[in-house]
Formats: C-alpha cells, sequence, structure tokens
C-alpha cells in the first residue's frame, strides 16, 4: 500500500472534524459539544465513567496534562474540570479553534497549539501525563509522536492512548458482512472499507494487535492494555435480542464481547524513573 501523507491526513481532518458529521448543530456551539459528548457517553460507546478509570479525571487537580491530538477538546476538559493544568495539540486549526470554543463556554482554561507532533514544542520532562486518544492510528508512521511524548513526560509519567484494535469484532466479521451486502462498501478492499470507519474520503485508518501497541511502548514499563466498546446491537444479532441480552449480561461497554473483541484498544505505560 502506498504510504500516506501526513498532508491528505490533515486535508481531510482539517475539513471533517471528529464526529461533526453526525452533529446537526453548527461545530463550535453550545448544542454541538453537548451533541458530542452524550454521542461519546452513550453506554455504547465510551461512558464517563469508564473514561475516568482510564484517565484517572478524577484524581488529576495539579497534574500537568498533554493531549496529543486533543480534536474538540473533550478530554482535556474532563481532566481541567478537576484542576488538572492542561494543554493540547492537534495537526489541524480547525480542531484548535473547537478546543477554544469548548473551554471558553465552559470557563476553563487550557493552552493550545497547532503541530504534527513529530517535534513537541516543550521542553524534556514537562508533563506528568500525555495521552493521545483515536490518534495515533491516523499516522502512517506513529514512532516519531510517542518519542516526543516520552520525550515530555517526566520521569514516572503515564503515556495513555486509544487504538483501533486488530482483532475486534468491528474490524474482523463487520466490515467483511458491509464489503458483501452495503452497496456503499461493496467492492472496496478490507484496508479501504476500514478507512471510510471515520469518513468516506477519510485517507488512512490502521488496526493494531496487542503485540503491536506494545512495541509501539517499548521503553516505557508497567504496560498495561484493555478493550472496550462492542454492544450487542453491534454483534449483528437477531432483532430483538439485543434487548433480552442487555437484561441479562452487564453493560455494553461491560460484556464479555467488549472486554475481547472490543474495537477499542486502550493502553496505559509508565516512563521510567
Amino acid at each position: 500500500m502506498t504510504p500516506v501523507a501526513n498532508t491528505e491526513v490533515k486535508s481531510f481532518w482539517e475539513a471533517n472534524p471528529v464526529a461533526a458529521e453526525g452533529i446537526a448543530a453548527t461545530a463550535g456551539t453550545p448544542e454541538f459539544f453537548r451533541s458530542f459528548d452524550a454521542i461519546r457517553e452513550a453506554d455504547d460507546c465510551e461512558p464517563w465513567s469508564f473514561s475516568d478509570e482510564i484517565h484517572g479525571y478524577s484524581t488529576s487537580a495539579g497534574k500537568r496534562v498533554l493531549d496529543v491530538g486533543c480534536g474538540n477538546g473533550y478530554v482535556l476538559a474532563q481532566y481541567a474540570k478537576f484542576g488538572a493544568d492542561v494543554t493540547g495539540v492537534d495537526l489541524t486549526q480547525t480542531a484548535i479553534n473547537l478546543s477554544q470554543a469548548r473551554f471558553a463556554l465552559a470557563g476553563l482554561t487550557g493552552a493550545f497549539h497547532t503541530t504534527d507532533g513529530h517535534r513537541l514544542p516543550f521542553p524534556d520532562a514537562s508533563f506528568d501525563i500525555a495521552c493521545s486518544m483515536g490518534v495515533l492510528h491516523h499516522i502512517e508512521d506513529p514512532h516519531p509522536m510517542i518519542a516526543e511524548m516520552r520525550r515530555v513526560l517526566k520521569p514516572g509519567g503515564r503515556i495513555i492512548l486509544m487504538l483501533y484494535y486488530r482483532g475486534s469484532w468491528k474490524y474482523q466479521v463487520v466490515f467483511r458482512v458491509k464489503r458483501l451486502f452495503d452497496p456503499r462498501y461493496r467492492g472496496k478492499s478490507q484496508q479501504e472499507a476500514l478507512n471510510m470507519n471515520d469518513g468516506d474520503d477519510c485517507p488512512l485508518a490502521k488496526v493494531y494487535t496487542r503485540g503491536q501497541a506494545r512495541s509501539l511502548l517499548a521503553g516505557f514499563t508497567e504496560y498495561h492494555d484493555e478493550l472496550n466498546q462492542l454492544s450487542f446491537r453491534q454483534l449483528l444479532l437477531v432483532p430483538g435480542l439485543d434487548r433480552l441480552l442487555r437484561r441479562l449480561l452487564p453493560a455494553a461497554n461491560r460484556n464479555i464481547f467488549a472486554r475481547t473483541m472490543g474495537w477499542n484498544l486502550y493502553i496505559k505505560a509508565m516512563k521510567p524513573s
């Protein structure tokens, strides 16, 4: 496959802010952020309580937090609400503008910079936490960005990532079914179907095995990963059966399917002291 340049990735995300296509409200308005947050925090996506377990928002007071690929500022806003000192960087000016708008509407304080992440404009050992959620799987080679995140982390600091999982039900089953029966996907390759997950014209998306994700963080310690996001509805079950399972099994983001075949691979590790 021909490598995808960062300029192509930037052009797409500049014109297509994350999830904006599915939101009727104008980007940057209070209604837009309320709609985005409701979608993100839905039971079959990433409920706030689960996100708090991953990030530790509620125990982040006084910590310096960097979000690489901050999108519209959702993650950093959660940290800021609990007293963290937050900084966001993003490839696109659109994302920076949206993050600033979110913070202004919420009365929060944060710093935001446009950069491709290959050279972060911060001194060594500046942050307690560096996260990048759903971003690195849109980059051809994320290793330079990981190296920069490691550089700016303090010894003992945490890196937190989310990547698409290669062994997920969505990648292994749903995309293949769509390629057979969905006219939009018919005739597409598996890679093309994967790219379309984030928009028909998205130039690049990647999936990672657990081993590949671990290798990205060579040099970090206390590595931990877990899977999430697979609802009963997404399992392509017989109509109505998902409602029965919801009564018998844990919530959509806590069920055994999500924990073994979920779409999102969450990773935490520590920079050695």
